[in-house]
């Protein structure tokens, strides 16, 4: 059950989605003018709306169109699901959570912090603590990031059916494939730390246990290797991904009609509501890794004396010990 497997099946889900939501377009409306909606296709296919409401869905569309760089900064980054996919070993968990917040944050080029960095930046906050029952976090996680995708996949299937996007008027499809190439791109940044780290300890432990552990109950090691072209590619690939991901959302649903701005406040809370929980429980986990490293050894880079700028002395591979 590798991070990219289950990321797979996740999109599959959403293709469907997207797939059965072409077959039933124009038969569902949103609930504020779908009676009027109806009414027009049925009886006077040729009269035209009043003005009012051409103004109304105008308005919604500009608040649909801002949702998707509003909910990326609700959200959780490439770098930090990729934590959790590689170094906590919780990929479904993961999968889980960025389906039910399918959004990304843009990164800068080339800018790609590596794990050191972004444990260090938890330091002094919030730690998770040890209950002797954890198998109640590790319940309420999974319920959390399930109703979490339940939520999505609703409002994502009602906008396939409920409106039409003025890009490619006769698709359905565009808001699952939002949700899906959303996942996609935090897979690419999950492959990209892959290729800069080694877990030394635990070895051999199955996925499945791994899966079943809550963060802050595990003893890891990571061991830090230079940056390759491997990495440097993958790196680019994931900050890109994220800028064009925001982009692509902001067309799609800016062109969007027969939602009014009452509708569109459902929707915006919705999504809202989702990426807010999921964020909550990823930090959750997150800091409970940051107990769980103990320490992250940095392999010198080829031609690299590891010599300290601090204190001008040499030594072997740098290690940072992460302690409560």
């Amino acid at each position: 059950m590798r991070p990219n497997i289950v990321g797979l099946c996740v999109l599959g889900l959403f293709t469907s989605l997207a797939a059965s939501a072409t077959d039933v377009s124009f038969r569902d409306w949103y609930p504020e003018y779908g009676l009027i909606f109806q009414h027009t296709l049925e009886q006077h296919c040729s009269a035209d709306t009043s003005e009012f409401m051409k103004a109304n869905m105008a308005s919604a569309a500009v608040l649909l169109g801002i949702m998707p760089f509003a909910l990326s900064v609700l959200g959780s980054s490439s770098e930090e699901s990729a934590l959790l996919y590689v170094i906590a070993r919780r990929p479904l968990l993961t999968t889980l959570l960025l389906a039910g917040a399918p959004v990304v944050v843009a990164l800068r080029p080339f800018e790609y912090k590596d794990p050191v960095g972004i444990l260090r930046a938890r330091e002094g906050r919030f730690y998770s603590f040890h209950i002797r029952r954890s198998w109640v976090i590790l319940v309420l996680e999974y319920i959390v990031a399930l109703a979490s995708v339940a939520n999505v996949v609703h409002v994502t299937y009602g906008l396939g059916v409920g409106v039409t996007t003025m890009i490619l008027p006769d698709s359905s499809y565009l808001p699952g494939v939002w949700a899906g190439t959303g996942i996609a791109v935090h897979i690419i940044g999950a492959l990209c730390l892959k290729s800069r780290l080694r877990l030394l300890t635990p070895k051999g432990e199955p996925l499945l246990q791994s899966e079943l552990t809550l963060s802050a109950d595990k003893n890891i090691t990571v061991e830090t290797v230079p940056e390759t072209k491997q990495f440097l590619a993958l790196s680019w690939l994931t900050s890109t991904s994220t800028t064009f991901h925001v982009i692509f959302g902001t067309l799609a649903f800016s062109s969007m009609q027969f939602a009014s701005v009452r509708d569109t406040f459902g929707i915006i809370g919705r999504y809202t509501a989702s990426v807010t929980v999921c964020r909550v429980v990823l930090m959750y986990e997150l800091s409970g890794l940051r107990t769980a490293v103990d320490s992250i050894s940095v392999v010198p880079s080829p031609g690299d004396d590891g010599q300290d700028p601090v204190d001008g002395l040499k030594a072997g591979p740098r290690v940072f010990t992460f302690a409560p």
